[in-house]
């Protein structure tokens, strides 16, 4: 079973590109303002609507770029995921690294 939590991460899309990736924050879904979720199944959820995709399928826009939807990477978003102590620290050490290994087929 699947254990989600929010994702509150720097933006992966700047991290691609060589940039910060600013603060971490909670992330919204565009289509419906809902809380983003990751899974340790390398999946992204609305928490209001309930879509649900992997995380190569997203997009991402932040202060920097916010009309501006880009594409990221396994290593830039592993990268922007591993800075967001906060969720290693309520998810652990395990869902962390099984959501890692679900990265590895991206």
């Amino acid at each position: 079973m699947t254990t989600y939590y929010d994702l509150k991460i720097h933006c992966p899309a700047c991290i691609a590109v060589g940039k910060s990736g600013g603060y971490a924050s909670q992330w919204y879904h565009t289509d419906c303002g809902g809380r983003l979720q990751i899974g340790d199944d390398a999946y992204i959820r609305c928490s209001s609507c309930y879509h649900r995709d992997h995380i190569r399928s997203w997009r991402y826009a932040c202060e920097s770029h916010e009309t501006s939807y880009r594409p990221t990477n396994a290593n830039s978003f592993a990268n922007a995921i591993s800075t967001a102590a906060q969720i290693a620290n309520v998810a652990g050490r395990r869902w962390y690294i099984r959501l890692l290994d679900n990265l590895e087929d991206w």
